[in-house]
């Protein structure tokens, strides 16, 4: 399989070919498509989000990198173990996680701005008027606009169960594991994403109508859940998205897209996909390094009768955590390739980590691919760009760490710094997840 590097070379010449054969998208065109929206994913370090440091190195990129992903795991973690029913379950608060997007919701096409989240199931933004907003983005008054509905009552099993009698008005309460929340109504809104490449629109999305918010960051309007609950936006655009990710700690990199309904790129290998608590898990069954399968008891990725443990991959975690028992087989034979030929460095609050001094584009340009063998036989890739990331001065650290807690309750977690270069795709009606790998820029 080509590396991702190869295939920025290759798929030059296919580029210059389609420039002549697809006809040029208007950046004002809007498809009016029930069930197709396109848009770009914004990461939160690009010079297109609000949360840019111009200033910050490469290093300071992925140190704020580990730093968001260690924060996000421990929500993640602590949403997954709660045995406590919530309305609708948040794993995370605006802030801890890698993507923003960019949208227009109602009539007048009020901007947005949202964090992308796979852990949580209700696409919410601040309404007017609302108490605790403090968004950068206008908020959005229904009253301007004519397309907007709130839910009664008696619309369908959900709202009969969370309802305002009083206001004879659909409500829900979302609370995220860090104590943040955002609730009122349930309302059917339309939504448009435009880019420079194409717009579209949706009618009648359902929508939280947050006017009592708790901590937001100030920067963001709301959060577009993406997990498995019957209020999900992914739910109501026939039950398929896919994300696609390229080089997350390039800030002029602009090609990360996220396109949800029909239009979902489903290609490459398919694993099954499983629901618990509304968060997405996979069946790992082994790890490869090269040609080496490395000794691990498949056991400690399985999830428990309890819900306890299990293989998660998710849209804020950047990094990629592993249990203890498969943690040390993988290091040590990462130790056995690297450690004869670099010197090992140490981070000062985490001794564990796997570090060393030099280029990872200099220094480990033999290193063998990494295989996840999941279920279904499908084998997801990762390159050296997946597996180092340049967290110390003159070196660089393995971007997999070992789980919280060490304990049978922990569960892995496939992060994004492994999901780059690949595009990755959720089919809920089939309930498989499907990975391609490519250069996001090329995908066609």
């Amino acid at each position: 399989m080509e590396t991702p590097s190869q295939l920025v070379l290759n798929a030059k010449l296919l580029l210059v070919i389609l420039a002549f054969l697809v006809p040029t998208l208007t950046a004002t065109s809007i498809a009016p498509n029930h069930h197709h929206l396109a848009t770009k994913l914004i990461h939160y370090d690009s010079v297109r989000s609000p949360f840019h440091n111009a200033s910050a190195t490469i290093t300071d990129l992925a140190t704020r990198s580990l730093e968001r992903s260690i924060t996000h795991l421990s929500s993640l973690r602590a949403a997954t173990m709660d045995e406590t029913p919530e309305d609708i379950r948040g794993a995370m608060f605006a802030g801890t996680g890698c993507f923003l997007v960019s949208m227009n919701i109602g009539e007048r096409m009020v901007p947005q701005l949202v964090l992308m989240d796979t852990s949580s199931s209700l696409l919410w933004v601040h309404c007017f008027p609302c108490v605790g907003c403090h968004s950068s983005s206008p908020i959005f008054d229904p009253s301007q606009s004519s397309t907007y509905y709130p839910l009664p009552c008696d619309h369908d099993p959900y709202c009969r169960a969370h309802c305002d009698q009083q206001r004879n008005e659909c409500t829900y309460s979302v609370t995220y594991t860090d104590g943040a929340s955002s609730s009122e109504n349930i309302a059917t809104e339309k939504l448009t994403f435009i880019t420079t490449e194409v717009g579209s629109t949706a009618s009648d999305i359902r929508f939280g109508c947050g006017r009592v918010i708790q901590e937001p960051d100030p920067q963001l309007s709301g959060v577009m859940g993406l997990g498995y609950a019957e209020t999900s936006l992914a739910n109501q655009l026939a039950n398929k998205f896919s994300y696609c990710i390229g080089n997350i700690h390039n800030p002029d990199y602009s090609y990360n897209r996220l396109i949800l309904g029909d239009g979902a790129i489903i290609r490459g290998d398919s694993t099954p996909l499983e629901v618990y608590k509304t968060f997405y898990y996979l069946t790992l069954e082994g790890i490869s390094v090269g040609d080496n399968r490395l000794p691990i008891d498949p056991h400690v990725f399985q999830r428990s009768r309890h819900g306890h443990g299990g293989v998660l991959i998710d849209s804020g975690t950047e990094w990629t955590y592993l249990v203890r028992d498969a943690y040390e087989t993988l290091t040590g034979e990462v130790e056995r390739i690297i450690g004869a030929k670099l010197m090992r460095a140490y981070l000062p609050n985490s001794p564990e980590q796997l570090c060393y001094y030099g280029d990872v584009n200099r220094d480990l340009v033999d290193f063998p691919v990494m295989t996840f063998h999941f279920g279904g036989k499908a084998n997801f890739k990762l390159y050296r760009e997946n597996l180092f990331e340049p967290i110390i001065q003159g070196g660089f650290c393995l971007s997999i760490d070992v789980a919280n807690g060490n304990t049978p309750r922990d569960a892995n977690v496939i992060g994004v710094v492994a999901q780059q270069y690949h595009n990755i795709a959720y089919d809920l009606s089939t309930m498989t997840l499907s990975f391609y790998t490519i250069d996001c820029r090329y995908l066609i």
